[in-house]
């Protein structure tokens, strides 16, 4: 049995943003971000730790060109926390999960 996928409202929206951004350019790359997302996420419903960790215990995965997710495997399903830029600096984003986990790593 495959596990539920969660989006938080951030991450929905996060999603949602770049969808509308590269859509404005490239309809036909937008497309393809939304298909490779489904499909990285078929996937992960199967495999749910298949992404390096981020901040315990949270994992992120690089799942479309330049853009990734930050999810946290729970035992009520896979939680969305994030769909972010990779090349990003990701420290903001780093300690805003140790402040949302209560963790100093």
């Amino acid at each position: 049995m495959s596990a539920e996928v969660i989006w938080t409202g951030g991450a929905s929206a996060e999603l949602q943003q770049v969808f509308e951004h590269i859509n404005g350019i490239a309809p036909d790359n937008a497309e393809q971000l939304l298909q490779d997302v489904s499909a990285a996420l078929d996937l992960l419903k199967l495999q749910p730790y298949i992404g390096s960790h981020f901040v315990k215990p949270s994992r992120k995965w690089l799942i479309s060109g330049r853009y990734g997710m930050i999810y946290a495997p729970e035992p009520r399903g896979i939680v969305v926390l994030s769909f972010i830029d990779m090349r990003t600096d990701l420290q903001p984003l780093r300690k805003k999960m140790r402040d949302w986990f209560g963790r100093a790593n």
